[in-house]
């Protein structure tokens, strides 16, 4: 077989598939220029199939790369075209394949194009039915489902026990603050030592000091009478 002239025949027939797409860089060297079937006009994207035959091609697969000449692809949208090609390469060993790695890049340039669109469109959409959602929300306020029921009134009987707990501690200490205020001065004065210690500090040369053991005697003494009085009393209710 003889490869350079295989290699020159294919090259005629590319020129004239391709008259204004092909461009040749040296000998056996050259990129087809390939556009989507629809462009997208807000995002385009022209690559170029770049080939470099080696001497014996077709018995092996040439150097094979691809360029962007407009727009951008990401990593792994060239990682998956080089594949592509790379796989159809393999399978055409033995027959001149340019052609046929230049119509598959171009259909796969097309699908990533449509794609990119739809994905686009579909961006948009999601966009603007997110807005009108959010101003209906305004209007239709938040929607009650079992479960948001059941939490709210998990929370609202924790709130509900807590005021209960809360009032009833108040309550008792308004309780006892009532209390305090119902006893007489000579309890008040008893219970609190402190405070008839304090009052010893306010008297002056010449005043008098009272002695609470006195009180109590005297209560005391009352006391004494009291019981003597009742029990005359049973005694004479007996005789009689």
């Amino acid at each position: 077989m003889d490869h350079k002239e295989e290699q020159e025949q294919e090259l005629e027939v590319l020129k004239s598939i391709y008259p204004d797409e092909f461009e040749e860089i040296s000998e056996g060297e050259f990129r087809i220029r390939l556009e989507p079937e629809e462009q997208d006009s807000a995002a385009p994207l022209t690559l170029a199939l770049h080939i470099k035959f080696t001497p014996t091609y077709p018995e092996e697969i040439p150097e094979i790369s691809i360029e962007t000449l407009d727009g951008s692809i990401e990593i792994d949208e060239h990682e998956k075209l080089y594949s592509e090609l790379m796989n159809v390469a393999q399978d055409s060993l033995g027959m001149a394949m340019v052609f046929t790695l230049t119509s598959l890049l171009k259909d796969l340039l097309t699908s990533f194009v449509t794609e990119r669109k739809d994905q686009r469109k579909k961006e948009e959409e999601d966009k603007i039915r997110k807005e009108i959602e959010a101003e209906q929300a305004k209007f239709q306020g938040t929607k009650v489902t079992v479960a948001s029921f059941l939490e709210w009134k998990e929370n609202y009987d924790k709130e509900l026990e807590e005021k209960e707990k809360s009032t009833k501690s108040l309550a008792t200490i308004k309780k006892d603050e009532a209390k305090k205020l119902k006893l007489t001065g000579r309890q008040l004065f008893e219970q609190d030592e402190s405070l008839a210690k304090s009052d010893m500090t306010y008297l002056e040369e010449g005043d008098v000091t009272v002695d609470v053991s006195l009180f109590e005697r005297e209560e005391d003494m009352s006391e004494e009478e009291e019981e003597d009085n009742s029990v005359i009393d049973l005694v004479r209710n007996i005789n009689d």
